[in-house]
C-alpha cells in the first residue's frame, strides 16, 4: 500500500520522491533545470516546453498554449490554458476553455500501464481521496469516478478544500499515465465564468492525455532516413 500512497504523491502534489511523502528533505536544485521552447513556440504563444532537462515535453490540446510563469520545468509540472488568455497577441481560444495542469513524476515511477483497474479502485478508496485532495483531507473529496481505458485512468470528483487556482471551481477531471517512465497527471480544471460540463471535462482530459501522449512519443526513424 505505501508503494501506491508513494507513486500517486509524486504525482498528486508534485513530489520528487518517495523520500518526500515520509516527510524527509528531498531537495529539486538536483534535476536538470533546461528550460526550451519547442519550434512551434510563436509571439502568438507556446504551445509546448521542454521540463526537466528536455527529458519530457508539455503540450496541450489545439487552442492551448503554455503558462511560462505558473510552470516550473525543473519540477515538471506545466500550466495551460487558451493561448489567447496568455499572449496579447494570440486570437486563438480552443474549443473547450479550461485550465489544464500537467505534473510529471520521478523517473521510474511508471505504475499506471497494465494496472489500469487495480490504480482505478485505489483512488476510489479513502486512501486515494484523501491524495487527490489538495488539502490531504478525503472529507474534502466527493465520491471518485474512474474510468479505464488504453490511455490511462480517468477521475473525476469535486474537492471542496478550496480552488487549486484562482477563478476555477466545481467539479475536477484527473487523468493518470506513463510517460517516458515517469507517472504523469493531468488535471483538468473549470472556470468560475464558463464551468465545463461532465462530458465536456471528460473529453477535454481525453484529448490532453492523447496529445501528451503524442509529444511525447519516440521517433522512429525509418530505414531510409537513417541513409
Amino acid at each position: 500500500m505505501f508503494v501506491r500512497l508513494c507513486v500517486l504523491g509524486l504525482v498528486a502534489f508534485g513530489l520528487t520522491g518517495c523520500d518526500d511523502i515520509e516527510g524527509m528533505a528531498s531537495n529539486v536544485a538536483g534535476q536538470l533545470a533546461g528550460v526550451a521552447a519547442a519550434p512551434d513556440a510563436t509571439s502568438e504563444g507556446i504551445r509546448t516546453l521542454s521540463l526537466l532537462g528536455g527529458d519530457v515535453r508539455a503540450r496541450g490540446p489545439e487552442g492551448y498554449c503554455v503558462d511560462q510563469g505558473a510552470s516550473n520545468a525543473r519540477r515538471g509540472f506545466a500550466v495551460l490554458a487558451g493561448c489567447a488568455l496568455l499572449s496579447d497577441d494570440a486570437a486563438v481560444m480552443p474549443t473547450l476553455d479550461g485550465l489544464i495542469t500537467i505534473q510529471f513524476g520521478a523517473e521510474d515511477t511508471a505504475s499506471v500501464t497494465g494496472n489500469e483497474t487495480a490504480f482505478a479502485q485505489f483512488l476510489e478508496t479513502d486512501g486515494g481521496r484523501g491524495l487527490l485532495a489538495s488539502s490531504g483531507d478525503l472529507a474534502n473529496v466527493s465520491e471518485v469516478r474512474t474510468v479505464t481505458d488504453n490511455a490511462g485512468v480517468l477521475a473525476r470528483f469535486e474537492d471542496t478544500s478550496g480552488p487549486v487556482f484562482a477563478g476555477t471551481s466545481g467539479p475536477q477531471w484527473r487523468g493518470f499515465l506513463d510517460i517516458n517512465g515517469r507517472l504523469t497527471t493531468i488535471s483538468v480544471l473549470s472556470f468560475d465564468r464558463d464551468a465545463l460540463a461532465r462530458g465536456e471535462g471528460e473529453r477535454l482530459l481525453t484529448v490532453a492525455m492523447a496529445e501528451l501522449g503524442e509529444v511525447n512519443a519516440p521517433v522512429v526513424i525509418t530505414e531510409g532516413e537513417a541513409e
